[in-house]
């Protein structure tokens, strides 16, 4: 492993001597701009779990003893995070909710509107990719005029028929409103599945294996990655969405929509700490999610979208 490591850095350091003078200064250059631009991204980060271990009234006492309110703190607070775990606040129903159970939710939510809808955008595009059959070419251009028309204009008649449905404030019934196909997941798969070759089928059907052993043993298989780069990708999304919930669960709100519920209760109480102690706990997650999977990533994705 040492051997590697030293054969990389001798590898960048006979690259970076092989430039001009001219070349040496823009790339110290840009090295200094990205450098700047990092820093500028951590420091709202930083000041934010700084600020999470202060006393409620760190402000006043920053007046009273003639100190920076942006410094470290005197004394740590971490009964800030055990505080907001157990901090309850009212749901647009008027439930009392705790934000250990919005954290729940989240978590709920997270895998039930991303694995389930990836999964049937998967079986959709491979269907449409790889089979013609009437109709097929009609599904798919619904499917792309469906892309094409904001959704803003039927948000009433949505909430109307998830009344209807029985869907409304109701997370296990809502299950069924995920079983789609269509939307940006589906035209990722279905490019993927495009460019596999079909020659991988015929010689499982050669074999003597049906349609279902050629997709779930042999075109599912090389399309794990694509499949875990748009779930993170989801994830994230459903993570940080908070405007469905407050309107369709409003008894069930996500950890998102408690932080914007927390934020109004916190600063009426003067509680600033417990705010952004909130906003740490929401914010975890995504970065464990994104630094683990970051290769998956960036690998499956090229400057142009998914590579095949």
């Amino acid at each position: 492993m040492t051997k590697i490591f030293r054969k990389k850095v001798n590898d960048e350091a006979s690259i970076l001597s092989k430039r001009t003078f001219g070349e040496k200064i823009l790339f110290g250059i840009v090295f200094v701009v990205f450098a700047l631009y990092a820093i500028a991204l951590l420091f709202p980060l930083v000041m934010l779990i700084i600020n999470s271990f202060k006393d409620p009234l760190y402000k006043i006492i920053a007046d009273v003893n003639g100190t920076s309110p942006f410094g470290l703190p005197d004394v740590w607070h971490f009964e800030n995070y055990l505080k907001v775990f157990i901090y309850e606040v009212a749901s647009p129903s008027g439930k009392m909710t705790s934000i250990a159970q919005m954290f729940l939710y989240s978590i709920y939510y997270g895998v039930t509107q991303v694995f389930i809808p990836v999964f049937t955008c998967t079986c959709v595009g491979y269907v449409l990719s790889k089979y013609k059959f009437k109709g097929s070419s009609f599904i798919y251009a619904v499917i792309i005029t469906t892309m094409t028309i904001p959704t803003v204009g039927t948000g009433a008649s949505a909430l109307k028929l998830a009344h209807i449905l029985r869907t409304y404030d109701n997370p296990i019934m809502d299950l069924v409103t995920h079983f789609t196909g269509y939307g940006f997941n589906f035209m990722v798969m279905y490019g993927f599945f495009k460019n596999v070759s079909w020659s991988y089928a015929e010689a499982v059907f050669i074999d003597g294996g049906n349609d279902f052993d050629a997709f779930f043993k042999v075109m599912l298989p090389q399309a794990i990655s694509a499949i875990i780069t748009i779930s993170i990708i989801s994830f994230i999304t459903v993570w940080n969405n908070y405007e469905r919930p407050l309107i369709y669960f409003p008894s069930f709100p996500p950890l998102a929509a408690g932080l914007y519920l927390l934020k109004r209760e916190a600063m009426n109480d003067a509680d600033a700490p417990l705010y952004f102690a909130g906003l740490v706990v929401a914010t975890v997650p995504l970065c464990v999610v994104y630094a683990t999977f970051s290769d998956i990533i960036f690998k499956n994705f090229s400057v142009g979208g998914l590579k095949g």
